[in-house]
Formats: structure tokens, sequence, C-alpha cells
């Protein structure tokens, strides 16, 4: 699926171990998502780790408009 940020939000970063690492800005464009077993977005990067939006960021974000998730 693809997520297109359409203002500046504040996503988690975990370590591929499973660890926290903190936040993560992700500015707006189009990024290829993965929906999680936990119902958290994956957001994949064309570098780095990837980033997380917990469920209930990302239903918050789509109400308020600043993302859109295309399937």
């Amino acid at each position: 699926m693809y997520v297109y940020v359409t203002r500046n939000i504040i996503a988690r970063m975990r370590r591929n171990d499973g660890t926290d690492k903190g936040c993560f800005p992700l500015n707006p464009g189009k990024y290829e998502a993965n929906k999680t077993n936990d119902g958290a977005l994956e957001i994949l990067q064309d570098v780095g780790e990837p980033v997380y939006l917990l469920p209930f960021i990302w239903w918050e974000k789509m109400e308020l408009g600043d993302i859109l998730i295309a399937a």
C-alpha cells in the first residue's frame, strides 16, 4: 500500500531487533507501507530502517487530512 503524507508528521523508529530508536520526521510525499500484526503502519524508506505509525496516531492523522492511504 502507499501512504501519502500531506504535512510533516512524526513517526517512531524501531531497530530490526524491536527496540525503540526514538522519533523521525516524515516529510510530505509518497511512501510505501505495510500494515503490521499490531495494526501499526510500517513506513518503508529508501535508506535506513523503517519507521512506524501506531494505530491511534495514523487514524487521527487520517481524520485531520495529514495522511492518505491507498491500497
